[in-house]
């Protein structure tokens, strides 16, 4: 009778240990999910794709956002090297406790339209980044769990003190990867590194995201943040990479940024 009773105290104990990494594993995720954004942005940025041949694509882009209490994001493709996206503008408007809204105006079809669940796993304006990694989930679309409460790692040769985390979705079907590992820095609380993996094959890697270089940056207000100036992601699929670096900024100034950015009839306008 003792015996068991140990056994079944210990059996208490490995599932109040478990319950509590899951709880640190949801509590870290969510730091960084409420990290402190500008109440309005604007940010010139440089896109340059690589194939696994070598040969190099780029795209020059400007990216608009405004967080009230929800947040707005916009993407003008102004300049790329095979003309093909030049001209494109997307909006991602975010929303409470349903599906986010994403429109994508075309230049060769003239129209703006909405892009349906479906296509949000497809390649951002030719990149390796998907429609879907424009955005940050909400804590609440994964499932987290704690693998390495001490983790460590080097990125870009700058070494990290983690927390790794495993992140599954909730709802399968809305997203391409079967479950990420993500190594968050336990100062910045920033993923430096996201590891993606196959639906079908939990050990096939597909994809690996990672921050090279952060800075700590100033809004016009002197509010301070934490910039991913430079990130870079590739396709172990396709041998693809594509890098993504902020060339300037302007945070918390009401003058460079208009609400009307944010409209559908500003995607087809641009005015």
């Amino acid at each position: 009778m003792k015996i068991m009773k140990s056994a079944a105290a210990f059996a208490i104990a490995i599932a109040l240990s478990a319950s509590a990494f899951a709880d640190e594993a949801y509590d870290v995720v969510k730091k960084f999910t409420d990290l402190a954004v500008p109440e309005c942005s604007k940010a010139q940025m440089f896109l340059e794709i690589r194939n696994k041949n070598g040969a190099v694509e780029t795209r020059e882009m400007i990216e608009y956002g405004i967080h009230e209490d929800l947040t707005n994001v916009v993407f003008d493709i102004q300049k790329d090297s095979t003309k093909k996206y030049s001209g494109v503008r997307v909006l991602q408007a975010e929303k409470t406790n349903k599906e986010d809204d994403r429109w994508i105006y075309e230049p060769s079809l003239r129209n703006v339209r909405r892009i349906q669940t479906g296509e949000r796993s497809g390649s951002f304006v030719g990149c390796e980044f998907t429609y879907n990694d424009m955005t940050i989930r909400k804590v609440d679309e994964d499932k987290h769990e704690m693998i390495n409460a001490n983790a460590s790692i080097t990125v870009n040769g700058t070494k990290y003190d983690c927390w790794q985390i495993k992140s599954i979705p909730v709802k399968k079907n809305d997203i391409e990867y079967g479950h990420r590992i993500c190594w968050y820095d336990k100062k910045t609380y920033l993923p430096v590194q996201m590891e993606y993996y196959d639906k079908k094959n939990e050990k096939q890697k597909m994809k690996t995201f990672i921050i090279e270089k952060i800075e700590n940056v100033k809004g016009v207000t002197g509010k301070p943040y934490v910039l991913r100036r430079s990130c870079l992601i590739t396709n172990h699929l396709t041998g693809r990479s594509t890098r993504v670096s902020v060339k300037s900024f302007e945070f918390d100034n009401d003058k460079t940024v208009n609400k009307k950015l944010f409209t559908t009839n500003w995607l087809m306008t641009g005015k």
